[in-house]
């Protein structure tokens, strides 16, 4: 699958993306402390990593609904968004009760997106944003409708993306996380 916008590509895993993924969960993990920095990354085994890559794309038929797609840019591939269903109250729906062949509507379910822009050079350049708009028309298509991101109240540029899509704040956790001695609310962000 490949969905194009612009100067970027959402488009499946491929072979050439395997050593990156390896790079973003060993040496090059800056996208990790912005996403959850209060969470240590885990130590990867790389052969491990390199075979659930291969399986993950041995596994996918055409017709099969994307949960996660590679972010090409101008020829480069610099991260992936992600997708994962969540109940009408904003909480995670279990992996194994869902039934990845249907649409988060027929899962009784929300659309949750997240974007990684695993290469920090890219940052700041309207990557996130195109990207985002291209994974919601790709749900748009499939009949969904309603977006929510999970993020918290230190990850700036992910608010300005959000804000520039048009997420507005719907749920609040007051001092969930902690980063460098100082609190952070858990924030739920949904498409209005």
């Amino acid at each position: 699958m490949e969905i194009r916008s612009d100067n970027i590509i959402l488009r499946d895993f491929q072979p050439g993306d395997i050593e990156d993924e390896v790079r973003w969960n060993t040496t090059h993990t800056e996208w990790m402390k912005a996403d959850m920095p209060w969470e240590e990354p885990e130590p990867v085994d790389e052969d491990e990593l390199r075979a659930q890559m291969a399986e993950i794309m041995e596994g996918t038929e055409d017709g099969d609904i994307r949960m996660r797609l590679e972010i090409e840019a101008d020829g480069r591939h610099v991260g992936f968004v992600s997708s994962y269903l969540m109940n009408e109250d904003y909480s995670p729906i279990d992996w194994e009760t869902v039934d990845f062949s249907k649409n988060a509507p027929d899962n009784h379910a929300v659309r949750a997106l997240g974007i990684e822009l695993c290469e920090s050079d890219v940052w700041g350049q309207g990557i996130g944003v195109k990207a985002l708009q291209a994974f919601m028309e790709y749900y748009r298509g499939l009949g969904e409708d309603r977006f929510v991101m999970e993020t918290w109240s230190g990850n700036v540029r992910m608010l300005r993306v959000a804000e520039k899509l048009g997420f507005r704040e719907v749920d609040r956790g007051e001092s969930v996380y902690v980063v460098d001695g100082r609190a952070y609310d858990a924030l739920v962000l949904e498409l209005r």
